[in-house]
């Protein structure tokens, strides 16, 4: 019984102990994880991030971008999934990336390892074509592709992409059939249609808006939910029959089982980069969608998504092989 009282009040000391030496979250820097290079898309959303936190002076502490690029997504996802319970941790996802790189890798990395943040805004795909292409609608391009199969033929950036996604839930909703050319980059997918390579490309509206501008490109069909505010004249996929969500989202998650407290902390300073006028200014400039989610919102949203996803990369060959 002593035993047991003794140790009792050790507890109880250690934890009065604890709670006077804690902290207000965040008493350190926290580290930004990037699944992408230095240059990378997923890289400059970050640091244009950490930059508005900085000048909004959210948080306060330094923040510090940790590039760990390779394996679809898998490397900065089992860097941060082993983080559990550290809030310090925050890993910036593509929506894509964050349901792919599990499938493909076959690593415990699934969303369950994750406490998703904040979904900030959608970088929309669109379905692109050389200005002097043609086809002047998407319809006549599907028609093009089921009069002859395979002989229309797409650059998508990479396998399992965003890119290759457009182009699969196309063919899997009109039932056309087309030639899909894999290149390295998304740049190298917009070449391939300035230089009459391929008859279309699919990217995000960034990849297309200087040629489109340029009067080299012109777009036949955004896949957003709505038309886009600086693009009022170019239709979505949806109005021209075909409902089809499309696209990059751009977020945070940190890894599953931080406190309360820091993750509340994280959601508002989130929420407050959204609400910023830089931030909605960055939309409109690069015609994102602009959605807000706050974590429990976006971890519906990839619950929701997340049967659509697997069968994109079972159908496609890309699951890892159990």
């Amino acid at each position: 019984m002593k035993r047991y009282l003794l140790g009792t009040i050790y507890a109880v000391v250690a934890l009065v102990a604890w709670g006077a030496n804690a902290q207000p979250f965040p008493a350190k820097p926290i580290e930004f994880v990037v699944p992408g290079n230095p240059g990378a898309g997923s890289d400059i959303f970050a640091r244009l991030i950490a930059d508005l936190i900085r000048k909004e002076k959210l948080v306060a502490q330094p923040i510090v971008i940790s590039n760990k690029g390779g394996g679809g997504g898998a490397i900065a996802a089992v860097y941060a999934a082993q983080k559990r319970g550290d809030p310090y941790v925050i890993v910036s996802f593509p929506t894509g990336m964050m349901l792919t790189a599990p499938l493909r890798s076959g690593l415990d990395i699934g969303l369950d390892r994750f406490h998703p943040l904040a979904l900030l805004g959608f970088d929309i795909n669109c379905l692109m074509v050389n200005a002097d292409s043609p086809y002047k609608s998407v319809r006549e391009l599907v028609d093009a592709a089921k009069a002859q199969p395979k002989t229309i033929s797409v650059s998508v950036g990479s396998p399992g992409s965003t890119s290759h996604m457009f182009v699969y839930t196309l063919e899997r909703l009109t039932g056309a059939r087309f030639n899909v050319a894999i290149m390295k980059s998304g740049t190298e997918a917009v070449t391939a249609v300035l230089g009459g390579h391929v008859h279309w490309s699919t990217g995000q509206m960034t990849d297309a808006l200087p040629h489109v501008a340029a009067g080299k490109m012109r777009l036949l069909g955004v896949a957003s939910q709505q038309r886009l505010a600086s693009l009022a004249e170019v239709p979505t996929m949806k109005e021209q029959g075909l409902d089809m969500h499309i696209a990059a989202g751009r977020s945070f998650a940190a890894p599953a089982g931080i406190p309360g407290d820091a993750a509340a902390f994280l959601e508002s300073v989130f929420e407050k980069v959204y609400r910023s006028a830089d931030w909605q200014d960055y939309m409109a400039r690069n015609v994102m969608e602009p959605v807000y989610m706050n974590g429990a919102e976006y971890g519906r949203y990839l619950a929701a998504r997340q049967p659509e996803f697997a069968r994109f990369i079972a159908d496609l060959g890309l699951a890892a092989k159990k």
